[in-house]
């Protein structure tokens, strides 16, 4: 077993109940938000193109944002070309892993142990994997869960990129909607958009050293 796994397992599992918790406030109006910060603005939640922060399903102070189409929040029916669902959970200081062996932590998502994490319930017999890879720096994988989505009426297929920002494990997910869901390839594609925003957004400034 990779020398990771059981240190993901304890931040995964607590993540993944953070992420949960209360998404049910979904859907009430707020002013449309392009970022959020996380930890007091030690990480941003930045939004892609046609995308807007929930703030009310959104815990900033747990390092957990809700992303959707600002149609949606403003109660209208633009909605962005790629149409879904994305969160973002940021772990807590020190929780950075990806990095450490990204080819160790693609190969741990196809295990039993993990499609248990990638499970909405930790049920790995609900889940069937996709597909793995690496870009960006980040792992990302395409999967299917047969188990209620975390928000009624999402797609059971999710996209999911994990990733180190600022020194925290960082996880991104992301799903179409049931009625409209997003094909492989443009599930991919937001995903890796938002990965793109939150990147871009949370750079760690590099030190000039004048000579």
């Amino acid at each position: 077993m990779f020398s990771f796994v059981g240190k993901y397992i304890v931040f995964g599992a607590a993540l993944l109940v953070a992420g949960c918790a209360e998404i049910g406030s979904l859907g009430a109006p707020t002013p449309p938000t392009p970022a959020l910060a996380l930890y007091g603005g030690d990480v941003i939640a930045a939004v892609p193109e046609g995308y807007c922060i929930e703030t009310k399903a959104s815990k900033p102070r747990s390092g957990f944002a809700v992303m959707v189409g600002c149609g949606v929040i403003a109660g209208t029916n633009d909605r962005p070309r790629l149409n879904g669902f994305a969160t973002v959970q940021v772990g807590p200081a020190g929780s950075a892993i990806v990095a450490e062996d990204p080819d160790g932590f693609e190969a741990f998502l196809s295990t039993t142990a993990g499609e248990t994490l990638l499970s909405v319930n930790g049920n790995a017999s609900t889940v069937s994997v996709g597909g793995v890879k690496q870009t960006s720096g980040a792992v990302t994988v395409r999967f299917a869960d047969q188990a209620a989505p975390p928000v009624a009426g999402l797609q059971t297929t999710e996209w999911r990129a994990f990733v180190d920002i600022k020194g925290r494990l960082t996880t991104i997910a992301v799903r179409g909607m049931a009625e409209t869901p997003l094909t492989a390839s443009q599930g991919q594609a937001l995903l890796e958009s938002v990965l793109a925003s939150m990147l871009a957004n949370n750079q760690i400034a590099e030190t000039v050293v004048e000579t």
